[in-house]
């Protein structure tokens, strides 16, 4: 073999010595590496923290809450009357009486217990967060827990309370007064195929026709919604308070900064945007918009009861947010503003079963309707600048038309303006809806703001102009003194 042969022979095989050698020290770190970081993982899986230990953690929290979520619910469940065997619904049922649930309305969750050997075995639990009591014609309704029964039937309006006093105070009466102490909603009924958006052809605005789908599968399970009796309100009158002659009659449940207050007159601010009527010490935004940085100015929580200051010079912002802010900590039932598909549906059960008139709406508190025998309080409101001139006992207020302002009530504060066993449904504010809305009238050119729905009229027009059923507009920051709200129960 020649010497250059030799050579590249050479080469070639000290080049693959050379080869192997880096080949098996990478194969010791490689091993090295793997007993290092599966010492790692053990560490991780069985070590003081191990991910194991934090697994039986979590594990045993859960089946402690589980246990406390238990126990709580059978509190509720005894208190309701809801632990032994139930009745069946008929048509001859009372109405009230609690019955036997729907399957559709429970649960099936997993209970993890142990047999005698320590064993885990998974169960099923049935739950709910709602019972279900009679309608008084055969139909059952669901009542959410930490909620009563007060009366009413499904032809004239089933009322129920956030307050155990409420319980039964009128049960199987049609006729539900306002006497009572909690936060009161009554009982829509709707079917799936029924629940869907009605032109009743009284509109100012165009609408967005399509349905909010947020509710509807609560339609499907329960074949109807709650919806506040009354309008939002800020504080409530105390006859105790009242029979003592007091300055402020009322208990506040909702308060704004700098001790603005709804009771008192309400001047109008002026500057803003131009737009007459406007006042911005009373909003709860929980978002920014054009017109201010979105500091919230109330707190507390809004009532749904009689006799109280209706929260006015609401921007749709402020009545999005206190509509949810209500019910945001309960574990069976969540509010919020009403929809136009819900409000539909509401005026469509008052016609057909009720026979009420919702395109004139003469037993509402407009601009041409007299109300008499009034019980609450009274604010008047300048026609011209929209300023209030603070609540007065209505009970010296002989009538509420006739005067040169219009007049604001507190709400309920006569039984005519009783429908269903709701109340103001038509006139004294106008309500917001989650319903979009787009301007008829085509010389409006301002696109900066959203608008929304409002519906229901107002107390200081006409009830064949703006009955109950009509839709007209409103711009979101907008914070007239007329424009109020009300809320729906979503059930869980």
């Amino acid at each position: 073999m020649s010497k250059i042969r030799k050579t590249k022979y050479q080469f070639k095989r000290n080049n693959l010595s050379f080869n192997h050698g880096i080949t098996l020290i990478s194969l010791v770190i490689t091993i090295i590496l793997l007993i290092i970081l599966a010492g790692v993982g053990i560490n991780l899986a069985l070590g003081e923290n191990g991910l194991f230990k934090k697994a039986k953690y979590a594990k045993e929290k859960y089946l402690n809450a589980q246990v406390e979520e238990e126990r709580a619910l059978n509190e509720l469940y005894e208190e309701l009357g809801l632990l032994g065997e139930l009745p069946e619904n008929t048509p001859e049922t009372e109405a009230g009486k609690v019955v036997k649930m729907p399957n559709s309305w429970e649960t099936t969750l997993p209970a993890y217990v142990s047999d005698k050997d320590g064993k885990e075995v998974v169960a099923s639990k049935k739950v709910a967060s709602v019972y279900a009591v009679s309608a008084g014609n055969g139909n059952t309704i669901p009542v959410p827990l930490g909620f009563y029964y007060v009366g009413g039937t499904i032809d004239s309006g089933i009322v129920i309370s956030d307050n155990k006093e409420d319980q039964n105070k009128y049960a199987g009466k049609e006729d539900v007064s306002k006497e009572l102490k909690g936060n009161q909603f009554v009982w829509i009924p709707c079917t799936a195929n029924d629940y869907h958006k009605i032109d009743f052809g009284k509109e100012d605005a165009k609408w967005d026709m399509e349905g909010q789908a947020a509710e509807y599968p609560q339609i499907i399970k329960y074949n109807g919604f709650y919806i506040g009796r009354y309008e939002a309100g800020v504080a409530t009158l105390n006859q105790e308070k009242k029979a003592n002659g007091e300055a402020k009659p009322f208990d506040d449940s909702v308060t704004f900064d700098g001790g603005k207050s709804l009771f008192n007159s309400v001047a109008i601010q002026t500057g803003i945007n131009n737009w007459g009527w406007q006042n911005y010490d009373f909003t709860a935004r929980r978002t920014g918009t054009p017109v201010t940085t979105g500091t919230n100015k109330a707190t507390g929580n809004v009532v749904v009861k009689a006799d109280s200051i209706p929260y006015y010079h609401v921007d749709y912002y402020t009545a999005v947010e206190m509509s949810e802010r209500l019910y945001r900590d309960n574990n069976y039932v969540k509010s919020g503003l009403v929809t136009g598909t819900q409000w539909d549906i509401m005026m469509k059960y008052m016609r057909d079963t009720g026979s009420v008139d919702i395109l004139t709406s003469t037993w509402g508190n407009y601009d041409n309707v007299s109300l008499s025998n009034l019980t609450g309080y009274y604010t008047n409101v300048n026609t011209s600048s929209g300023a209030t001139d603070g609540f007065k006992n209505a009970e010296t207020l002989t009538t509420n038309s006739g005067t040169s302002s219009y007049v604001l009530l507190t709400t309920g504060s006569t039984e005519q303006v009783k429908k269903m066993n709701l109340y103001d449904v038509a006139g004294n504010l106008w309500e917001w809806t989650q319903e979009a809305a787009y301007y008829k009238d085509i010389t409006y050119t301002n696109t900066t703001y959203n608008t929304y729905i409002l519906r229901g009229g107002v107390s200081d027009d006409t009830s064949s102009r703006y009955p109950a059923a009509c839709r007209t507009y409103g711009v979101a920051p907008g914070t007239d003194t007329h424009c109020g709200f009300r809320l729906a129960l979503y059930l869980q």
